[in-house]
């Protein structure tokens, strides 16, 4: 397994970040996760909003879109990444955060814990079993930089089992609120980095 510039190649995967000509092949790999899709299975996890290649440009200009590519230069697996703040253009990150105002993590204010949003995240049916998910995350920790980025928080519905436990079993990110937004509840993780995190 090696890095560079942030990003890393494992297991015939590579890591990085998403330019425009990967939005076609993302938007096509999210497809079969979305609630409507025909076909949808949600004991594999789902999306709960539908992307365009405009979302996808405002989530990579933001802050990142990160992308697992196979040997064939297919899209497999992507996870946006997103700042903590205020402006952000999803509503329900907005009443994440709203939720999370005077909230504290490991002791001190969420604020102080050099936050951010990550999600969505998605893999690719026929990726399973080759360690995209834990990929993912390890291309994140290396993308962003660690002195300013320690802690990372995303929502996920409470009828999203798969996510919930890929997230806190897969990952050990811990559950530290929930909240409810659209007319459906969400909890709330958090996922922080360790020494172990970075490879760089």
């Amino acid at each position: 397994m090696s890095s560079d510039n942030g990003l890393f190649y494992s297991d015939n995967v590579t890591y990085s970040r998403a330019i425009n000509h990967d939005y076609p092949g993302i938007l096509q790999m999210a497809e079969p996760f979305y609630p409507d899709s025909v076909g949808a299975n949600h004991s594999n996890g789902f999306l709960n909003s539908r992307f365009t290649t405009d979302m996808l440009t405002t989530i990579n200009h933001r802050m990142g879109l990160l992308v697992a590519k196979n040997k064939h230069n297919g899209i497999i697996g992507f996870l946006g990444l997103a700042p903590f703040s205020a402006a952000s253009p999803s509503p329900v990150v907005g009443a994440m955060l709203n939720s999370l105002e005077n909230a504290e993590y490991q002791h001190r204010p969420v604020s102080e814990s050099n936050p951010f949003i990550f999600g969505p995240v998605c893999v690719a049916t026929a990726a399973k079993g080759m360690g995209v998910f834990k990929g993912l995350y390890q291309a994140m920790w290396n993308f962003l930089p660690k002195d300013q980025y320690r802690t990372g928080y995303a929502f996920v519905d409470q009828n999203n089992k798969h996510s919930l436990d890929a997230h806190t079993k897969g990952l050990g990110a811990k559950v530290v609120g929930e909240f409810d937004a659209k007319s459906s509840k969400f909890w709330i993780i958090a996922y922080a980095r360790t020494d172990k995190a970075d490879l760089r």
